[in-house]
């Protein structure tokens, strides 16, 4: 005898008796609802929904934090010192200040991206990063209120930096993790080569506090509603009261020899990248070369970051990710040694080629490894460490190439230590343990089975049709 019963949902599900046994077959509505989404286009389908919130993701980034304040902010050093006589130590402490309340929050920022939904918290951060713009604009001789506007602006953008995307981008893909964090990062590089131009071309038309009106504008009107109606994790996603997150614990991680060895490399990379960038323009001009051909070097440094970023940020699906980190920091070392010892162009052009695209990886190389080691769990809070170690060796690493050109007159000798540790670190870097993306597929598995048990365990309502 079998039974078919009809759900008030217009669902179908049939019962036989086999064997003295009741089984279940799954018929209608809700088979083809399981079949439909065990069909959905693959990861290497432009059709598949995650490239829309890549997309998203990237503008997003674009008018972060890492973006709008970081490359607009050396453009507007002149016009303060100009209008309140400020030196450039001082205002220079702005920048600094901005950076540190990144570093300090990242950590806390990601532990409440865990818990939270992303989504949301973004949202928020993207408003406050627009009244810290807009706040910008109003300032005053008052040298505290320079600094106070700077903290705010550092502890909202640290919501709106890669930390938050990264951890919406990781529900999403799990083939195509890689090609995806890098076009969702390579968001900054296109605002350093954009936005430099754009604010400077405003600064000589409006002056420099409707400049920060304007750049206001992109996280309130852009960054905010993208955030919100598109920035959202995967239905895939295991994020439920009932059942979270699969992987490691925080402490779980720290325990582990992969997550100091990724912080050891990322903290040498920042030392290298930062000094250089910080100095570059001065100390390629200190050696001859023109002004023009100093910036040129700094265009091709950008260049190469973009693409380093995008090159292997998808080399990375493909690569164990290792090996991928050894050539990205041997890369880094190898062009900041070689701009450390540049007297001419050329050289110093092919020094910027080879560090910008080791650079240009650092931040799709953290959000990957650490969702292959140790899963969601506590992914957005160990991101959020790490870059904290990325952004105070940044932080750090300006101050003191300048204070050893101060007392030596050069900058080749401490360049040259970063570069080596960079160097080292990437051979560490081949240290870190295999992964494997089984473990991923097996979560896949088992979140259908559950599914299909879900449905297998409905309670019997509605009408029973009884057949003989």
């Amino acid at each position: 005898m079998g039974r078919l019963r009809i759900g008030p949902d217009r669902q179908t599900i049939r019962s036989v008796v086999v064997d003295g046994t009741k089984q279940r077959i799954f018929s209608d509505m809700q088979t083809q609802s399981i079949i439909h989404k065990v069909e959905e286009p693959s990861e290497n389908s432009l059709r598949y929904s995650g490239w829309r919130i890549v997309l998203a993701c990237h503008i997003c980034v674009l008018v972060g934090f890492a973006a709008v304040f970081i490359y607009s902010f050396t453009l507007m050093v002149k016009p303060m010192q100009h209008e309140f006589g400020w030196n450039r130590e001082q205002i220079s402490r702005c920048f600094t200040i901005a950076a540190l309340s990144v570093a300090m929050c990242s950590p806390f920022v990601g532990k409440l991206l865990d818990r939270f939904e992303p989504r949301k918290l973004i949202t928020a951060c993207m408003i406050g990063l627009g009244i810290g713009l807009a706040s910008m604009a109003g300032l005053t001789p008052r040298l505290w209120q320079l600094y106070i506007t700077a903290a705010f602006v550092g502890v909202t953008g640290s919501g709106t930096y890669q930390l938050g995307y990264a951890r919406v981008i990781a529900t999403w893909f799990q083939r195509r993790l890689g090609g995806a964090l890098s076009v969702v990062v390579a968001g900054s590089s296109i605002g350093s080569i954009v936005l430099p131009s754009l604010v400077q071309g405003s600064i000589s038309l409006y002056g420099w506090r409707a400049t920060y009106l304007y750049l206001a504008l992109l996280p309130l009107l852009l960054g905010a509603p993208l955030t919100w109606c598109f920035v959202r994790t995967s239905h895939r996603s295991s994020s439920t009261p009932r059942q979270p997150e699969t992987g490691n614990t925080f402490r779980e991680a720290l325990a582990s020899r992969g997550f100091w060895l990724l912080a050891i490399g990322v903290c040498c990379v920042s030392l290298s990248e930062n000094g250089a960038l910080a100095h570059l323009a001065p100390m390629l001009s200190d050696r001859g070369l023109r002004l023009a051909d100093a910036a040129l070097v700094t265009s091709v440094l950008g260049g190469s970051g973009l693409a380093g970023r995008l090159l292997l940020g998808w080399l990375l699906d493909y690569l164990e990710g290792s090996h991928i980190a050894a050539i990205s920091l041997l890369f880094a070392g190898a062009g900041i040694y070689l701009l450390a010892h540049s007297f001419n162009f050329r050289s110093a052009a092919l020094g910027a080629l080879l560090a910008g695209l080791g650079m240009g990886c650092e931040l799709d190389l953290i959000p990957y490894i650490l969702r292959r080691y140790y899963g969601l769990h506590s992914f957005s809070t160990l991101y959020g460490s790490i870059y904290c170690v990325f952004c105070v060796a940044g932080g750090v690493a300006p101050l003191l190439l300048g204070h050893v050109f101060d007392a030596t007159g050069s900058y080749t000798g401490l360049l040259s230590i970063f570069s080596v540790l960079t160097m080292i670190a990437a051979i560490a870097m081949l240290a870190l343990p295999k992964y494997s993306g089984s473990e991923d597929n097996a979560v896949q598995r088992e979140r259908l089975k559950r599914q299909e048990s879900d449905l297998l365990n409905i309670p019997e309502e509605g009408v029973i049709l009884e057949s003989h």
